[in-house]
């Protein structure tokens, strides 16, 4: 991990050394979270090359505008703007409501119900085709627009999205993508939906309640839970350890064994990748 200044860090996963690495790329995607920025980059074949992440402290305010704008200008991976193939932003701010009962006019004022959607945040419906439903989300109006602004072709879209996708062949499949303050977590009973939610965190005991939260609430032994997990950067390695100790056998996300510290991250890449 490389340490920009007192409040940034950032750290970078190359597939190989080799300096003509980043002129191969041709397709980059991104998630913009709370205080950190993950850029991945493939080649024409769709082979991922490089997986960039920039965090910010703490300290610093949530959804920084300045913070944003200086990776968009600088971040050698999104000046080649027309490369950029799909942005994904995590928020914690989302409701899922079945199509059948799906509202336009309504979907902010329920969403409001359960968080409290301030005035600068935008609130965007998307169809999850495989569930039936609709997820309804709140992101900032300035975090959306400098996205739109700098990357015209790239299709903008919650960050749990891929966790929708179909041909689930597992009962009680959990899946989580875990960043350095929040969890992202699905559970599916094969094709159906049992539960979503996107919370924040300080160590693996709060998701490991979380967990056992959820298991309480649907009557299910935590022992049939089948675990994947996916990470934003090779720092969520030591969560994704520590959690083991509660939930023996995690996978990551592409459902292999966790072996080395950025294995989580790639395969969050992969598979983003497939919503391209």
């Amino acid at each position: 991990m490389e340490e920009l200044d007192n409040t940034r860090y950032q750290q970078v996963f190359n597939i190989e050394e080799d300096e003509t690495l980043l002129s191969r790329v041709e397709v980059v995607i991104c998630i913009l979270m709370q205080r950190g920025l993950f850029i991945a980059g493939f080649d024409g074949s769709k082979a991922l090359l490089t997986i960039h992440y920039t965090g910010l402290s703490k300290s610093k305010q949530v959804w920084d505008l300045d913070f944003f704008e200086q990776l968009f200008a600088n971040e050698q991976l999104l000046t080649m703007r027309e490369k950029v193939k799909a942005v994904f932003i995590s928020s914690d701010k989302n409701i899922i409501v079945p199509e059948d009962l799906y509202d336009e006019s309504a979907a902010k004022k329920w969403l409001n119900r359960i968080h409290y959607v301030e005035q600068n945040e935008l609130v965007t419906a998307y169809s999850l085709h495989s569930d039936k439903a609709k997820y309804v989300v709140a992101t900032p109006v300035n975090i959306t627009e400098l996205v739109k602004i700098n990357f015209k072709k790239a299709n903008i879209s919650p960050l749990p999205i891929y966790n929708f996708l179909g041909g689930r062949q597992q009962s009680l499949y959990l899946q989580c993508c875990i960043s350095s303050e929040q969890v992202s977590a699905t559970l599916h009973n094969y094709s159906q939906l049992m539960w979503h939610k996107v919370f924040t965190y300080t160590n693996a005991e709060d998701i490991a309640f979380e967990m056992k939260h959820l298991c309480m609430e649907n009557n299910i032994s935590p022992s049939k839970l089948n675990i994947v997990i996916n990470a934003i950067s090779a720092a969520e390695y030591d969560v994704i350890n520590d959690l083991s100790q509660y939930y023996p056998g995690l996978k990551s996300g592409d459902g292999t064994t966790i072996q080395s510290r950025w294995q989580p991250a790639i395969s969050l890449a992969k598979q983003l990748l497939g919503c391209v």
